[in-house]
């Protein structure tokens, strides 16, 4: 058994809402039962930031109880339509779809007039027509980087000045022992070893007989964020020791439920990949509450570390999540 098996452990404000029978304007009245239609200024969804040139921008839409009629769409989203104003079709992929928990996202493709300041698009629920979702149509000739820039949020590089996240919040990165445990001060060094730039580096020394464990931690955002389109953290290690990374929420109280995963670090640079399948299930001791209970509402990013010695950290990034997510 490994050491990491023995440890354990808006849509801004620019949406004008429609009902079945007749697009809304915006101040109109709301009536929720009735939401089968969206209309959403494109300006809100793919700003000027976003666009280069002519290229096709790829922007997400959010979908909620209080914007849009799940239950006419279908348990997932089988009749949903993606469309200009005059009814022509766009391409799209269902991003993410909770029928049950009503949210859900929606990638869609805009290019050509669509790009010009001031136009819309519409999504609506057609009980006969089928989903037109095609990821591949939605990304074809679009450059990797900015498939990358668009669908998930950088955390820190830590290619700037600073022991900061590059998250909105801009927080510091704090860390923490337990017990007899000790951790240096988070410093940024030349990541070296076959990789270019600085990375994250501490020391630490946690190692049994020793009770404790230290952490290297984030606060995401001024708010709970909800992690539920998360596809993936990835980022690059090296060191020695068990590293776990976690998701946390921290109660009012001051302790704090989780989400964790554990493995053996490497003394040379390991990219590594962490799905939201990936992590412990609920326990019986610590907050490990599971991915379920906490995905909802997570406050801050932990990396613990157990054993002694060093820990190497570099270009921490969520994939499925957006920079407006931590705002």
């Amino acid at each position: 058994m490994t050491p990491a098996a023995r440890i354990g452990w808006g849509l801004a404000a620019a949406l004008v809402l429609a009902s079945c029978s007749a697009e809304r304007s915006a101040g109109g009245s709301v009536e929720t039962e009735n939401l089968t239609a969206l209309v959403v200024k494109i300006d809100s969804i793919a700003p000027v930031s976003m666009r280069e040139g002519r290229l096709p921008v790829v922007a997400t839409v959010r979908l909620d109880s209080h914007n849009f009629d799940f239950d006419r769409a279908g348990p997932a989203g089988e009749h949903l339509v993606v469309e200009r104003l005059d009814g022509s079709p766009l391409p799209f992929a269902i991003r993410r779809w909770e029928a049950k928990e009503k949210w859900a996202r929606v990638q869609i493709r805009i290019e050509g007039d669509l790009l010009r300041q001031g136009s819309y698009l519409r999504l609506r629920a057609d009980a006969l027509q089928a989903s037109a979702s095609d990821s591949t149509t939605v990304w074809a000739w679009i450059p990797s980087d900015l498939r990358t820039r668009w669908t998930s949020v950088l955390v820190d590089d830590f290619e700037h000045r600073d022991t900061c996240t590059l998250l909105p919040l801009r927080s510091a990165w704090y860390t923490k022992q337990v017990d007899s445990a000790s951790i240096s001060a988070p410093t940024l060094v030349p990541a070296a070893g076959g990789r270019a730039g600085t990375a994250m580096r501490f020391d630490y020394a946690a190692k049994p007989p020793l009770p404790g464990y230290v952490l290297l931690g984030a606060t995401l955002a001024s708010h709970p964020v909800n992690f539920a389109s998360l596809d993936s953290i990835v980022f690059w290690a090296k060191g020695s020791g068990v590293l776990s990374v976690s998701l946390d929420h921290q109660l009012p109280s001051g302790s704090t439920t989780k989400a964790w995963m554990h493995d053996d670090l490497d003394s040379t640079w390991t990219r590594w990949r962490v799905r939201p399948q990936d992590f412990d299930p609920a326990a019986a001791s610590g907050g490990v509450v599971g991915w379920a209970s906490v995905h909802d509402s997570v406050t801050t990013l932990s990396i613990f570390a157990s054993g002694s010695g060093t820990v190497m950290l570099d270009d921490i990034r969520f994939y499925g999540m957006q920079d407006d997510d931590f705002r």
